[in-house]
C-alpha cells in the first residue's frame, strides 16, 4: 500500500531552524565548534532522497544568525530563540531543531510551553549521556538546560526521561537534584545487548501517559565516539546509528511527539562529517515517520 501523509500531530509538513552558537558548550570549558553544526547538518539534510519526498514538506527552513551582540549575551541570544520559535506554527508544523549548544534545548523547551500555556502537559525525552542537569548560575551551560527549565516552572521533573546516562561522566550532586526532581532516569547500562529501542519505547509510553505534548532531545554525545566523533564530549560507549534511527522512527509515529531537537554537532571535531551525515540522517528517520507512515 502506498504510504500517505499523516495527520500525526502535523499537517504534513514541518519546519527546520537552526541555532549557530556554542557559547554555552564555551561557559562549560567544552571544545568550541558546535556553531558550525545547523549548516552542515542541513547541507547534508539536503541531499537525501528517499520514496517519500520529504523535501517537498518543508514549511520554513530558519536559520537564527546569533551575531557578534548576541553570542555573548545569553539572554539576550535565548530570547531571541524562543520568538523565532513561536512565530513558526508549532501547533501544526512537525519541528526540527539543530544546535548548537544543548543550552538551546532551553528556549526550544520555552517556547512550546509559551505556545501551550500553563496548562500544556509539556514532556521531554532527552537521549544523552549527560543529565544536563548544571546550575545556569553564574554562567548558562550547555549541560544548564533541563535543570533552567525545570526550575523556571517550564517543565516538570516527572515529565522529563533521561536516557542513556552514563554514570562516569555525571556527578553526585546531578544524581541527587534528579532525584529530588522525580526524573526518570534510564542508564545506559540497561540499554546494552540490543536492549536500547525496546527501553525507549518503554521510556516513550510512560510519557505519552503524562503529557500533552512530547519533545525528543538528542545529544548526539549519546553516540559512541565510533558514530559520532563530531561533539564536544564523546563517548567510548554509546548507541548505534542504527540504535539511534529506529528510536527516532519509533518518536516519529508517536502522535504525542512534535519535536526533534538535535544538538552539540561540532564539525570542526568531525572524521569525513560523520556525525554530520548522521545527525541529517536522524532527522530524515524522524521526519519519514512524522510525515508518512502505513
Amino acid at each position: 500500500m502506498e504510504n500517505q501523509r499523516s495527520s500525526n500531530f502535523c499537517d504534513g509538513k514541518f519546519s527546520w531552524i537552526g541555532f549557530p552558537d556554542d557559547l554555552g558548550v564555551k561557559n562549560v570549558n567544552g571544545r568550541a565548534g558546535a556553531k558550525e553544526g545547523p549548516a552542515k547538518c542541513w547541507e547534508y539534510f539536503q541531499k537525501l532522497k528517499g520514496k517519500n519526498p520529504l523535501l517537498s514538506a518543508l514549511s520554513k527552513e530558519v536559520r537564527v544568525a546569533i551575531g557578534p551582540d548576541l553570542s555573548w549575551n545569553h539572554d539576550s541570544a535565548t530570547a531571541e530563540a524562543v520568538e523565532c520559535l513561536t512565530a513558526l506554527d508549532l501547533s501544526k508544523d512537525a519541528l526540527i531543531v539543530v544546535g548548537g549548544g544543548h543550552d538551546y534545548a532551553y528556549p526550544w523547551l520555552k517556547a512550546f510551553r509559551e505556545n501551550g500555556g500553563k496548562e500544556l502537559r509539556l514532556g521531554c525525552l532527552n537521549l544523552d549521556a549527560h543529565f544536563d542537569l548544571r546550575s545556569a548560575q553564574p554562567l548558562m551551560t550547555s549541560g544548564s538546560a533541563f535543570r533552567r527549565a525545570i526550575e523556571e516552572g517550564i517543565l516538570e521533573g516527572e515529565r522529563l526521561i533521561e536516557f542513556g546516562i552514563q554514570a562516569h561522566c555525571n556527578a553526585p550532586e546531578l544524581w541527587h537534584f534528579a532525584d529530588q526532581h522525580q526524573i526518570t532516569v534510564v542508564p545506559f547500562e540497561r540499554c546494552r545487548n540490543g536492549s536500547a529501542v525496546r527501553e525507549f519505547e518503554s521510556a516513550l509510553r510512560k510519557l505519552d501517559s503524562l503529557c500533552d505534548v512530547i519533545l525528543i532531545s538528542l545529544d548526539l554525545d549519546a553516540l559512541s565516539f565510533a558514530y559520532a566523533p563530531g561533539v564536544s564530549a564523546p563517548q567510548g560507549e554509546g548507541f548505534t546509528a542504527s540504535e539511534v534511527y529506529q528510536m527516532l522512527e519509533v518518536a516519529g509515529s508517536d502522535k504525542k511527539v512534535a519535536s526533534l531537537g538535535i544538538y552539540e554537532l561540532n564539525p570542526a571535531l568531525d572524521v569525513q562529517d560523520l556525525t554530520s551525515r548522521l545527525a541529517a540522517q536522524a532527522a530524515w528517520h524522524f521526519l519519514n515517520a512524522k510525515l508518512y507512515h502505513s
